[in-house]
Formats: structure tokens, C-alpha cells, sequence
């Protein structure tokens, strides 16, 4: 399990803190070679870094998921770095907690903008690399993903949406 990413490429989003930070420093030191994206290119720039000062390899590219050319550019990044992709991770998320009657529309909109959107733009430029190396594509979601949850109306909504992309994509 240790050398199961060694010399793979490993695509990030939402890189630059939580789950997404602690995979990259996980990969890298697995020894995949990682491509950090996320809003925060000062963040991005620490954590790759201090990847590299512990002998891996990184590079990163600022990225708002709900960009369509962002998206583009964090893909290009990794073929120009590395050469290739053999994993994206569709980590890029937000949440929200408020009673349907209460929430602004707002909010909602922004939900799927993120969750669904930024995992649906990544995927669309990266899925050709992907299916050159036979790599894999990981999207996270969480429980509100297979079952509703009071006060997390558009969060559910948004991770079933990408939960039934993946799903259909998966067989297609």
C-alpha cells in the first residue's frame, strides 16, 4: 500500500487546507508527485514548499473550481509538470447549515457552484488523461451524499449531484 502511488500524478482540488492538505503531504510522501489546487495561491505555494523540502515533487496553480478556464489551467499545469494524470480528486467543497425556509437562494446556487460544478469542470478537462493512463477519479462527498440531513438542504442536494455524475460517468 505504501509504494501504491510511487511516480503517479495526483491532482488536488481544494488543496490548501483540511482533507485536501493532508492528502498531498499523505501522496507526496507516498512518492506521488502532486498538483495542488485551490483559491489561496500563498497557501498553495507554503504547502508545496514544504512538500519539496521533504524530498517530494509539487507544483500548484491557484484554482476556483467554479471557473471553467481555472479548471483548464490546473489540468494543464499538471501535464506540463509532470506529463500526465493519474488521479484527480475532486476535493474542492463547501457546506452549509440552515433550515430550507431560512436559507438564502444565494447560497444554495453557490453550493452546487462549488460541489457539483467545480467537480464536473475538473472532470471534463482532465477525463482524457485519466483515461490514457487507466487512472482514477475521486470525487468527495460525505453521507449527505446518500441520505438527507436537516439544515443541509443544498449541501445534500449538491453532493447527491455529484455522487449521480460519478455514478454515470462510472458507466459510461
Amino acid at each position: 500500500m505504501k509504494n501504491a502511488l510511487k511516480g503517479k500524478v495526483v491532482v488536488i482540488t481544494g488543496a490548501s487546507s483540511g482533507i485536501g492538505e493532508a492528502m498531498a503531504r499523505l501522496y507526496s510522501k507516498m512518492g506521488a508527485k502532486v498538483v495542488l489546487g485551490a483559491r489561496s495561491e500563498e497557501k498553495l505555494a507554503l504547502l508545496a514548499q514544504i512538500i519539496e523540502s521533504e524530498g517530494g515533487k509539487a507544483a500548484y496553480i491557484a484554482t476556483d473550481v467554479t471557473k471553467e478556464d481555472d479548471c483548464k489551467r490546473l489540468i494543464a499545469k499538471a501535464i506540463e509538470a509532470f506529463g500526465g494524470i493519474d488521479v484527480l480528486i475532486c476535493n474542492a467543497g463547501i457546506s452549509m447549515r440552515a433550515i430550507f425556509d431560512d436559507v438564502e437562494m444565494s447560497v444554495l446556487h453557490r453550493l452546487m457552484d462549488v460541489n457539483f460544478w467545480g467537480t464536473v469542470n475538473c472532470t471534463k478537462y482532465a477525463l482524457p488523461y485519466l483515461l490514457d493512463t487507466k487512472g482514477s477519479l475521486v470525487g468527495v462527498i460525505s453521507i449527505a451524499g446518500h441520505v438527507g440531513l436537516p439544515a443541509r438542504t443544498g449541501y445534500a442536494a449538491s453532493k447527491f449531484a455529484v455522487r449521480g455524475f460519478l455514478d454515470t460517468l462510472r458507466i459510461e
